[in-house]
Order: structure tokens, then sequence, then C-alpha cells
């Protein structure tokens, strides 16, 4: 996968992979802020802590969002009141504050370099659909007592027809904050481990048994702090959230956007972090997982740049995050059948926030504290599939998966840097060549529940289209939900086929 610009600033922390059998009172899944946030959380309660990295921390959504923490989550608020009510609105609202307060004392009481600064956060549009919604959207900050400034017929610092603005709002470098609360935990002396990815995990006695690289891990309590949880349990959470991908630019170029944070609500979606007087984090470019198209993404860069009148980007990269179709993240137990077995997902791309009240959440459930979050939140609620959204996404993925099952297939020649679906022994692979002419095929069934993947021309990658999984073109895991790399093809089972005969060479 590509690498954030935050990711590439920064030396990484290495910590060891896990070698040896653990017993813990909790073991925390994944080493993004929702898993160290959590550790930190519950260190007051238990020391007997180990959090398990799949590959290295910040590896995934906190190494590579924005970098905004704020309350204003595009135009939520109207959305939560007509779907939830007003009080679950005002407590959105207070959670999320409580969760900026929580990370400004953190960055503050430890001294995390993190380049933290207050800024203005805006939401903006020069649509009449956009325009309605952000007015929507004020009326609800004046019903719930959100501070915020509405504003119309805006040339500066771009264009807008209708703005939404919010004072104190907080920019920071997500993966330097993330390695700061790495830092927290090794003086706590709370294990990391990295490149240790959870497998079968089953039920044991009064608690859990997960396999970490040929190892027996038993702990009493599992956090998966995953951006998809690695159990179902019929709780349905594939058909209450959808995976979306969007992609971000850092930009070098003349710009009057200091200070502030823009997100557009006009289609498409467009996210302006100014970082300082001369770098400007562009995002766009947002679609289903598995969408991915390199013209598209390049048209995307094109614009971009003239637009605000610069060359190449400094890097460009892509993020990932399950969207709740009734606007509230899923945090807590999985399920009344499971209570020691938490989840924190649907975070729609406002994860800085989201994962402090995850942590906060899930931390009180295990110490038996109260939390009066913890039934807004609740991963067992219904109302995401009632949601007009929800029902014509999961039909949408039903026939998806009905189709996928029956691809198009292609002949066996490839170019180097492709990826196409082939039929081999009446079965479904996927080729692709490198630039050094060698040849892999996998099977591209998702090991998950069986979609078939696509090939991202942009990553290099086979993508599952329903539920977010990915692979290397070499078979191997980039995130879950699965568990287990796709099947490779070895040729000498069939001795019949020679996969460098399939190459066709570049001109």
């Amino acid at each position: 996968m590509n690498s954030s610009y935050w990711l590439k600033r920064h030396s990484a922390k290495h910590y060891p992979a896990l070698d040896h059998d653990e017993h813990v009172h909790t073991l925390i899944i994944g080493g993004g802020f929702t898993g160290l946030a959590s550790a930190y959380e519950l260190s007051a309660h238990t020391k007997q802590i180990i959090i398990a990295e799949a590959d290295e921390i910040g590896f995934g959504s906190s190494g590579r969002n924005t970098g905004k923490v704020t309350f204003q989550h595009g135009c939520v608020y109207h959305k939560i009141i007509k779907s939830h009510g007003q009080a679950a609105a005002k407590a959105y609202y207070q959670a999320q504050q409580e969760a900026i307060d929580t990370i400004v004392s953190l960055i503050d009481t430890f001294g995390i370099q993190c380049h933290k600064e207050t800024k203005m956060a805006c939401v903006f549009a020069n649509e009449p659909k956009g325009v309605k919604e952000i007015q929507a959207e004020y009326e609800a900050y004046q019903t719930l007592g959100i501070p915020g400034e509405y504003e119309e017929a805006l040339d500066h610092p771009i264009k807008m027809k209708a703005a939404l603005k919010v004072y104190d709002q907080i920019g920071l470098d997500p993966y330097a904050y993330l390695l700061g609360l790495s830092d927290i935990l090794d003086q706590a002396d709370i294990p990391i481990y990295e490149h240790s990815r959870a497998t079968d995990i089953v039920k044991a006695g009064s608690g859990w048994r997960v396999l970490i690289n040929g190892h027996h891990v038993y702990a009493q309590n599992i956090v998966c702090a995953t951006m998809t949880p690695l159990l179902d349990a019929f709780t349905f959470f594939y058909a209450k959230t959808y995976p979306s991908v969007s992609h971000l630019a850092l930009l070098e170029c003349d710009h009057s956007l200091q200070n502030t944070m823009l997100y557009g609500m006009d289609d498409p979606m467009v996210s302006y972090h100014a970082l300082n007087e001369r770098q400007l984090l562009c995002g766009g470019y947002e679609h289903l997982s598995a969408q991915m198209d390199v013209e598209d993404q390049t048209a995307w860069i094109t614009q971009l740049c003239q637009k605000w009148q610069a060359t190449t980007p400094q890097s460009v990269w892509d993020t990932q995050d399950l969207i709740a179709h009734d606007h509230l993240p899923l945090i807590g137990s999985l399920t009344p059948r499971y209570p020691d077995f938490y989840i924190a997902c649907g975070y729609s791309k406002w994860g800085n926030t989201q994962s402090h009240v995850a942590a906060k959440i899930i931390a009180d459930a295990i110490a038996h504290r109260e939390n009066r979050y913890s039934a807004l939140f609740s991963p067992s609620r219904l109302e995401p599939l009632l949601q007009a959204k929800a029902l014509r996404m999961n039909a949408h993925s039903v026939a998806h998966f009905v189709t996928s099952q029956f691809p198009q297939l292609e002949d066996f020649t490839i170019e180097r840097g492709k990826g196409k679906c082939v039929e081999l022994d009446q079965r479904l692979y996927g080729m692709y060549c490198d630039e050094q002419d060698e040849v892999y095929i996998v099977d591209i069934r998702c090991p998950h529940m069986g979609c078939i993947c696509d090939f991202n021309e942009v990553d290099r990658t086979w993508d599952c289209p329903c539920h977010g999984s990915r692979f290397s073109y070499t078979g191997d895991i980039i995130k879950g939900p699965a568990q287990v790399a796709l099947a490779t093809y070895h040729s000498a089972e069939y001795n019949h086929v020679d996969p460098h005969e399939f190459i066709k060479k570049a001109d």
C-alpha cells in the first residue's frame, strides 16, 4: 500500500512479534488510536494487558488520516436528530468534545510532540443541495446549543455560498500523536507486539483463546480495535456499515487557508487541512471499497494541482473506514452472548475523536464502571438496519456478491503491473505480473465470506468489494476482516501450466 506523509516523516518504532504463550486480563487486537487509547484508559484498572498489531502500530487509518480533531463531523447533527432524537445528538456532541479534551490533556500532560495547533473547522457548500444541508445543520447547532457561526456568500479563503464555522478545534500530526501514546504505554510496561496477527479466536471457558504467530493467548476480555471486527456472532454489523475509501494528497503551494480545516458538502467530497503556510493536505476521490481506478485518481490529482497551481504532490495515499448507516459508531460488547468481546468500528472517517470515545466506553465496561454513552453506541442496536440507505446498499451488496461469482474472465496474456481474473482447473484465480516478469497467481475468493476480490490498479492489491479485506498481489493479508491469506496456485501441481508463458512483454 502507498505510505502516508505522516508515516514517511517519522522513524517507525519497532516492537517484537509475539513468540510465546500468554495469559492476560485483556488482549487488545489492533495498534491504532483505539487500541492504544483503550490500553491507556484501562491501565488504571489493570496492567495485565497486551496489544497485538498485525502489521506495525499506526499502519492503518490512524497513520493515514487528515489530522483533524474536531466535533464537526461533516453535517451529522441534523441527521442524528432525525434518526435518534435531540438527546442522542446532544450526547454525540458531548462525547466528541470530551474526546478532544482528552487528546489535548494527554498531549499537554505527557509532552507529546505532534504539532498540535488550534484551528477553525468549517463545512461549506456551493450547490443548492449542500447549502440546504448546511442550513439544516446550523439549525441543529442552535437546537443543541453547539457553538457555530453561519455565513453566506464568502469568497475567502475559497468561494462558499454557505459556510458553518466552529472555532478552537485541533489539527495535529496523527502518527506522531500515536507514537506519543505508545511512549506512555512503554512507561507503563504494557507490551505491544507487532507483526502479530490474531487468528482462530474461540471461546475457552470463561475467557478466550486466540492464536497469534503459532502461540496461544488466553484472555478474559478481548478488545477488537480493528477497522472491521474479527467476529460477527449474528450482530450483522456488516449490514449496519459499509466500507469506503478516500484519498489524500499533500500539495506544496501558495494558499490562503492558514489555520483552517475545511470539509465540502457538495458532490464530490473535498477536504482541506492547511498544515502550514506552504503545505495543504487535500482529501477527495471517495468511492466504495474495490472501486479504485488509476485514471480516475490521476484525474483527481491533476484537477487538484490545477486548482492550487501546484506541481506533483509530495505524497498521495488512500485511507479506508466503515461508514455507519445511522451515523453513530458501533462501540461496546459484541452481543449479550459475548459480553467480554468488545468492538469499536463504524467511525465514518472521524476516528481521531471516535477512537477516544470508544476507549473510555470499553475501559469503563471492562472495569464495571458506568458510562453514559454506552447505550447510544451499542453494537446491538437495530437503527442502522432500518435506514433507507442501509436497505439500498445491502441489496446492492447481495446483488454484487451474486454477480461477483461470475466475473468476466480474461485470457492468460498479461502485462507488467497488471492484474486480471482467469480460470484455471475450473477455479477463479487472480494473475499479476511484476516488473521483473514474475507472475503471481492467487485464489481471489475472499476467505472471509466468499466474495470475489477485484484488482486495485493504484495499490496493486486484491480488494474485497463486500467488506473491505485487502490482500497483496502475493496473497498476503493487508487488512481484515479476513484472517487468512489468499491461497496460491502452485504450478508444480499443474505442470501443464507455466505462468511465465502468460507474460505479454511490454513494447
